[in-house]
């Protein structure tokens, strides 16, 4: 780069900052847009444990006095659920955000549920009881 009288130096440079900012604004957005993409299937994996959760509750208290099943859940560590008595609500936790996922019956133990354990969710007269046994 030579200097000379009519700045011609100083367009250059300007030139030259412009490219590599729009070449890093790409990057930066490209990134973030991965990221983007991995917390969102992250968080529809909560959804579809919550789901899981809460179909079974519901399918206990359909199902009568006496009625039990058992509820495996899957390897996932950055997720907890629980559930909810007055609400009436499963609540799945995933790093900051939570998902509420409303349940049929009014009567239900609190619960708070983790990943990779097995559980038997009774109906106990109307009352639904989730336990962990492994």
């Amino acid at each position: 780069m030579r200097l000379d009288n009519r700045g011609f130096a100083s367009a250059e440079l300007i030139f030259i900052t412009l490219i590599v900012l729009i070449v890093i604004g790409g990057l930066a957005a490209l990134v973030s847009s991965s990221q983007d993409k991995t917390q969102t299937g992250s968080l529809g994996e909560a959804r579809i444990l919550g789901e899981k959760i809460a179909e079974t509750v519901n399918t206990a208290y359909v199902h009568g006095d006496g009625y039990s099943v058992n509820l495996t859940l899957p390897v996932s560590p950055d997720i907890t659920a629980s559930v909810n008595s007055p609400p009436h609500y499963i609540t799945v936790l995933y790093g900051v955000q939570n998902i509420s996922i409303k349940l049929i019956p009014q009567n239900v133990q609190a619960a708070t549920l983790s990943s990779n354990h097995i559980y038997t969710v009774t109906n106990t007269n109307g009352t639904i009881k989730i336990q962990q046994i492994a």
